[in-house]
């Protein structure tokens, strides 16, 4: 059930969920922008309103995904759809395997499967954010030390109990996330044409 887990996580993570919420707004998110269909791209186009209901479903979303790996297959299926979401995300099956950063969904995903890491994540973000003014370096860093905590048993009546469950989740994530960041960081990503339907 484990590969079932990651398979369902894969397929609902990759519901381009943002860019629905942003068309009903009137604003294409791939076509205009960063073009990179994700809450910080919504705030620039769209207002704080459109970029906290995307960063809002985002997050339900990969809680849910987790949850429901759960139910597939106990703490390795929640292990499994949470990674597998985030790449649906990040390589998105409905979206030519064009997504988006994946920090939205990575943080309902630690919420549900490891409270410490989401807690330790956005302290670090926040802090990095504030001294240097970029979000690419802080992604990086809040990876960084989600990694350095995971095997510390999270602090909630929720979440993986096992360290190296949870040590394989944090790794996961950044495997999928943290090419995209570096690239955010060295220039590497730009924006791109828009896309035909």
């Amino acid at each position: 059930m484990t590969a079932v887990a990651l398979a369902c996580g894969y397929l609902l993570g990759g519901l381009p969920t943002a860019d629905w919420l942003a068309l009903q707004a009137g604003i294409d998110l791939r076509a205009e922008g960063s073009h990179n269909p994700g809450a910080n791209n919504a705030r620039k186009l769209g207002g704080r309103r459109l970029a906290a209901a995307i960063l809002i479903v985002e997050v339900v979303k990969g809680a849910a995904c987790v949850l429901l790996g759960a139910v597939l297959g106990g703490q390795q299926g929640m292990v499994a759809a949470g990674v597998g979401a985030a790449l649906g995300n990040v390589a998105n099956p409905y979206r030519r395997f064009r997504g988006g950063q994946g920090l939205g969904i990575a943080a309902g995903i630690l919420a549900a499967g490891l409270p410490i890491g989401a807690i330790v994540g956005v302290v670090v973000i926040g802090a990095v954010v504030t001294v240097v003014r970029a979000s690419a370096p802080a992604a990086l860093a809040a990876l960084a030390s989600i990694v350095a905590v995971a095997t510390w048993l999270p602090f909630a009546p929720w979440g993986l109990t096992d360290p190296v469950l949870a040590t394989v989740l944090a790794v996961g994530l950044t495997g999928v996330i943290m090419p995209k960041q570096v690239g955010r960081l060295s220039g590497a990503s730009r924006p791109r044409p828009r896309e035909s339907a």
